[in-house]
C-alpha cells in the first residue's frame, strides 16, 4: 500500500507522485495501472477555498438570479453589434445569447488572415484600473488553439490602439459556450473606449459569438468574482451554482453553458437576505465531444483493498481541509471515467461537463463529494455496476438528470439536494434500482419531469418534493417500489401504465406512523382510521378508480402469508366492508403457491356500509408458505375496507 499526490495545476506527469513537489498532474497519465495498485491512497490538491465577497445577496426560491448589494465586476460588453473589419460580418444573435437582448455574431471571411476583426466603442472613456482579469462567453463553430485570437481593450472608441492585450486561451469545442478567464496580473487601462477582436494567425472561416465581457478584480482578491465563480451561500448542505451571466448587482444562475438568457431552472431553496460566497475551480477543459473522457480512473483494487482518489488535501499542512472542484468550463466530456472495481472517491465534485462522473463498469465502488452541477447532461451517470454507493451533498442544476442510473445498480444512495434539473432529480432507469436511497430534497426539476424516476425494487425516503414540473414520482414500467417517510407534493405519481399493476408503496408518509398508500394504476389504497372493524390500529381502504380495474385486472392487497403442512387445512379469515355493493370484494389464495391448491375465493355478500366476516379454507399436499389477497372491482367512486386478518 502506497500514498500518492496529485495536483492538477502544479503537477507534471512525468514525475513520480510521492511527494507534493513531485505530484502527478492527472489521474489517466499520472495514476496509470503501472504506477498504482489494490490499497493505494491517492491525495488530490484542493480547490481554492470559498471566500465571502463580503456583503449580503439577495436569494429568492425559485428565481433565476442572485442580487448582490453592491457589484464587483465592471460591465465591457453586455448587447449590440460590433463593427466589422473587412471581410468581417457582424451581426447580434438574439437567439444564442447568455445574457440580455443579444450576444454579438463575428463571422469570419475566407479572405480574412489576421489582424483587426473587430471592435465595439463603449461610448465614453472608462476606468477598468480597479481590475485585473477579464471573463466572457466564447462559441465558436472550429476549434481555436490558445492565443489565435486576442481581446484587446484600447484608447481609442476604434479598437486600433492597445492599452491591454489579452490572449484568449484555446477553445477545444465547437457548438458550445465556454467560459474564459484572462489574468493579467495587473491593472487594466484607466481610460478605454472600445473593445476589439483580434486574430493573431489565421483561423480560418469561424464564426465567434461573444457575450458578458466583463472586468473583473484581480484573483486574489476575496471579492474577485468571475463568470467561473462558483456562488452559495456556504451554509450546511447549501449547493454551489455555476454563473450564467453577471451584470452589475444581478447574477444570474446557470443551468449549462449551452442554457440561454431567462432559460434553466435557477435557485433551489430558502428565500433570504444573507452573506454570499465564492468559490473557484480547478480547471480542466474537455475537447469537443461528448464522450470524451478528461480524468479516468486506470487501475482496479480488490475486496478489502480499495484503490482511493481523495480530494481537498492541503499541499502545504497535508491535511484534507477542502474540496477538490473540478471544472470542465465547456460541457464536454466526462469530468471522471470509472470502468474499474473496488474503487472509492471522496472530496471530489464536478462542474460544467457533459458528465460530472461516468461509471461505465466494475464491481463494489463508492462516490463522494460535494457538489455535481451544471452538466450538459448528468450530474452522475451509472451504467453496468453491480454495486456502487453514491454520497453526494447536491446533484443540481444540470442539463438532464442530477444522478442517472441506467443499467447498473446502486447499493446506496444519499443525496442531500437534486434540485434544479432540466429533467428529473434522481432516474432509477432500465435495470436499476436502489434498495437504500435518501434525498433530503427533489424540487424544482424539470417543465416536464419529476423529482425521481422509479424503477424495479427502489426503496427510497425523500424530505420534500415541491415544484417539480409534472409529479414527485414517474413510474412508468410496472414495477413495485417503495417510500418511507416521504412527503410527496400533488401530483404525487404519474405515468403508471394501464394494466402494468405496478405499485409505488408510501409507507409513513409525511412523518406520520398511520398514513400509509399503495399507488397504482386505476385505484388507490390507503390506510384508514376512521373506518375499522375493530377500534385500535388501521385497516386498510381499497379504492378503484379506473373501469379497468375488472373482475378479470381487479385492484389487489396483499393481507398475509402463512405457513402450512402437507394435508393439514387452515381456514384465513378476514373482515370486509364496502361503500356500495356495486362494488365486489373477495378474498383469494391464488392456485399453484403449493401442490394440491388451485385458486380459492369467497365473497363478501353483506350491504353497503357492514362488517362481514370472509374466509376461505385450503389443504396443500405440501408444506410451505402460501400468500392471501383481498381484491376489489366495480365502479370509479366506491371504497372497500379491510381489517383484522386470522387463521386457524
Amino acid at each position: 500500500m502506497a500514498t500518492f499526490h496529485l495536483d492538477y495545476v502544479n503537477g507534471n506527469d512525468a514525475n513520480d507522485g510521492s511527494t507534493w513537489a513531485l505530484a502527478w498532474k492527472t489521474m489517466t497519465t499520472g495514476a496509470t495501472a503501472a504506477r498504482i495498485a489494490p490499497g493505494d491512497l491517492i491525495k488530490i490538491a484542493k480547490s481554492p477555498d470559498p471566500t465571502s465577497l463580503g456583503q449580503a445577496a439577495q436569494f429568492t426560491d425559485l428565481s433565476r438570479t442572485v442580487t448582490l448589494t453592491t457589484a464587483v465586476t465592471k460591465n465591457v460588453y453586455l448587447d449590440g453589434a460590433w463593427t466589422a473589419a473587412a471581410n468581417i460580418t457582424c451581426t447580434t444573435d438574439t437567439t444564442n445569447k447568455k445574457e440580455g437582448a443579444n450576444c454579438s455574431s463575428i463571422a469570419f471571411g475566407a479572405a480574412f488572415t489576421t489582424g483587426l476583426a473587430a471592435y465595439y466603442p463603449l461610448g465614453s472613456a472608462q476606468d477598468f484600473s480597479a481590475y485585473q482579469q477579464l471573463s466572457f462567453w466564447i462559441r465558436t463553430t472550429a476549434a481555436l488553439t490558445a492565443g489565435q485570437l486576442q481581446i484587446k481593450l484600447c484608447s481609442d472608441a476604434l479598437g486600433a490602439t492597445a492599452v491591454d492585450t489579452l490572449d484568449v486561451p484555446a477553445v477545444p469545442g465547437t457548438g458550445q459556450y465556454q467560459v474564459v478567464i484572462i489574468d493579467k496580473g495587473s491593472a487594466l487601462g484607466a481610460s478605454i473606449q472600445s473593445v476589439a477582436l483580434y486574430a493573431v494567425s489565421d483561423p480560418g472561416t469561424p464564426t465567434v459569438l461573444l457575450d458578458n465581457i466583463i472586468a473583473c478584480k484581480a484573483s486574489s482578491a476575496a471579492d474577485s468574482l468571475t463568470l467561473s465563480s462558483l456562488i452559495s451561500k456556504n451554509t450546511g448542505d447549501e449547493g454551489w451554482f455555476g454563473l450564467k451571466s453577471i451584470n452589475g448587482t444581478t447574477l444570474e444562475i446557470d443551468n449549462h453553458t449551452n442554457s440561454l438568457a431567462g432559460a434553466g431552472r435557477g435557485y433551489t431553496g430558502t428565500t433570504e437576505s444573507v452573506t454570499i460566497w465564492k468559490r473557484e475551480t480547478t480547471k480542466t477543459i474537455a475537447v469537443a465531444a461528448t464522450g470524451t473522457v478528461v480524468q479516468q480512473i486506470m487501475d482496479s483494487g480488490t475486496d478489502g483493498s480499495l484503490i482511493t482518489f481523495a480530494g481537498g488535501y492541503n499541499i502545504a499542512t497535508g491535511l484534507v481541509d477542502g474540496e477538490t472542484f473540478f471544472d470542465g468550463l465547456n460541457g464536454f466530456g466526462a469530468g471522471l471515467s470509472d470502468s474499474q472495481s473496488f474503487i472509492a472517491t471522496t472530496g471530489l465534485s464536478f462542474v460544467r461537463y457533459y458528465t460530472g462522473v461516468l461509471v461505465g463498469g466494475g464491481l463494489s465502488k463508492s462516490y463522494g463529494g460535494h457538489t455535481l452541477a451544471n452538466c450538459s447532461d448528468r450530474g452522475l451517470s451509472v451504467a453496468g455496476v453491480a454495486t456502487a454507493a453514491v454520497a453526494y451533498k447536491n446533484a443540481i442544476n444540470n442539463q438532464s438528470a442530477g444522478v442517472w442510473c441506467s443499467s447498473g445498480r446502486l447499493a446506496s444512495l444519499v443525496l442531500s439536494n437534486a434540485n434544479g434539473n432540466g429533467s428529473y432529480g434522481v432516474i432509477f432507469g432500465g435495470a436499476g434500482n436502489c434498495p437504500t436511497a435518501k434525498v433530503s430534497f427533489a424540487r424544482n426539476n424539470g417543465s416536464t419531469g419529476c423529482g425521481f424516476s422509479l424503477a424495479s425494487g427502489t426503496r427510497l425516503e425523500v424530505g420534500s418534493t415541491t415544484n417539480n414540473g409534472t409529479a414527485a414520482i414517474y413510474s412508468d414500467n410496472g414495477s413495485v417500489n417503495y417510500l418511507v417517510n416521504s412527503t410527496l407534493a400533488s401530483p404525487k405519481i404519474t405515468a403508471q401504465v394501464a394494466g402494468s399493476n405496478g405499485f409505488v408503496w408510501s409507507t409513513n408518509e409525511g412523518g406520520d406512523t398511520d398514513t400509509h398508500f399503495g399507488y397504482t394504476d386505476g385505484g388507490l389504497i390507503a390506510s384508514e382510521t376512521s373506518v375499522r372493524h375493530t377500534a385500535s390500529g388501521i385497516s386498510w381502504k381499497l379504492s378503484p378508480t379506473s373501469a379497468n380495474r375488472s373482475s378479470a385486472y381487479p385492484l389487489p392487497l396483499k393481507v398475509g402469508a402463512f405457513a402450512f403442512e402437507a394435508g393439514v387445512s387452515k381456514t384465513v379469515s378476514i373482515w370486509m366492508r364496502r361503500t356500495n355493493t356495486g362494488l365486489t370484494m373477495r378474498l383469494k389464495c391464488f392456485g399453484g403457491q403449493l401442490t394440491g391448491v388451485s385458486d380459492t375465493t369467497s365473497s363478501m355478500t353483506a350491504a353497503a356500509d357492514t362488517w362481514e366476516q370472509v374466509s376461505v379454507t385450503v389443504t396443500p399436499t405440501q408444506k410451505g408458505v402460501m400468500e392471501f389477497y383481498a381484491e376489489c372491482w366495480g365502479g370509479t367512486t366506491y371504497s372497500g375496507y379491510v381489517d383484522d386478518i386470522s387463521i386457524a
